[in-house]
């Protein structure tokens, strides 16, 4: 394996909704695993409340997996973030969870009095906790890698193939404020993009040839609406709207595809795929 890779950008989703419902099957799993196959000698294990107690490992892991990521959050916004997540930090920060689980089950047995707690039950729980997901987890995130990586580098080779000149429309946007005295008027020429940012938006503009900033007290749907007479002005991800024509190239990599204006700039703008289609539809007219 090319140990370049682990520092390759990898997707990082902070749906909590999401993340809710994959800890909860994750339970689910651990519960059911160990309810149907009886591994580690559960078999010989007898007892009224055994379903209860089995429950208990499923209820722990899907504890630890929501504990760990709202911490995560909490603790470490700069590290536990998509801009910076990579491959590598995926496999160690997946094998900690792991870890944690182990040592956390391995306590719920203690207190079940499954078993001492010792050097040699740590061992155990913490060996097979780690050899049962340490490679599936490295396997699969590289196997995820490379998947999410071909789909977005495919994608952004189709949107730059339909990529056009920059259009000279003489439109005069009027972007609003819910402060009406600090209503924007500009060319469509010269918008690029607007970015919401809490209870306010940036717009970014070219103004002699040169990139500005605009700030308005407005949220990024009321102007989205507002622009919609403006086909070319698309949102593309949850916290931008574009002007596509002003796009100067579509880039991809694992964590999805992004957009620049110019080439020199270096700024990116994230695209999100359910946007994707749109965008290709706008470009293909």
């Amino acid at each position: 394996m090319n140990l370049g890779v682990l520092n390759q950008p990898y997707p990082l989703d902070l749906n909590w909704k999401k993340e809710i419902t994959s800890a909860i099957l994750y339970g689910l799993f651990i519960f059911s695993f160990l309810h149907f196959f009886q591994p580690f000698g559960l078999s010989f294990y007898e007892d009224e409340h055994k379903t209860l107690h089995l429950l208990g490992y499923g209820l722990v892991t899907t504890g630890v997996l929501l504990l760990v990521n709202t911490a995560s959050r909490l603790l470490l916004p700069n590290w536990y973030a998509e801009k910076s997540w990579t491959v590598g930090k995926n496999i160690l920060y997946t094998t900690l969870i792991l870890f944690l689980i182990g040592t956390a089950n391995l306590l719920y047995s203690v207190w079940l009095e499954f078993l001492n707690l010792n050097f040699k039950g740590f061992l155990f729980y913490q060996g097979v906790t780690l050899a049962v997901g340490f490679f599936p987890v490295t396997i699969g995130t590289l196997i995820s890698y490379s998947k999410q990586l071909k789909r977005s580098v495919k994608a952004a080779k189709q949107l730059n193939s339909q990529l056009k000149p920059h259009v000279k429309k003489q439109d005069l946007l009027k972007i609003p404020s819910r402060n009406k005295s600090e209503n924007l008027e500009l060319p469509l020429t010269d918008l690029l993009l607007i970015k919401s940012v809490e209870n306010y938006v940036e717009v970014y503009r070219l103004k002699e040839e040169e990139k500005q900033k605009e700030v308005l007290r407005n949220t990024l749907s009321d102007i989205e609406e507002f622009l919609k007479p403006y086909p070319s002005v698309k949102r593309c991800h949850r916290s931008y709207l574009v002007n596509l024509d002003q796009v100067s190239s579509f880039s991809g990599n694992a964590q999805g595809l992004k957009l620049k204006f110019s080439e020199a700039d270096g700024a990116e703008v994230p695209v999100s795929r359910k946007y994707v289609k749109p965008i290709k539809a706008f470009l293909s007219t």
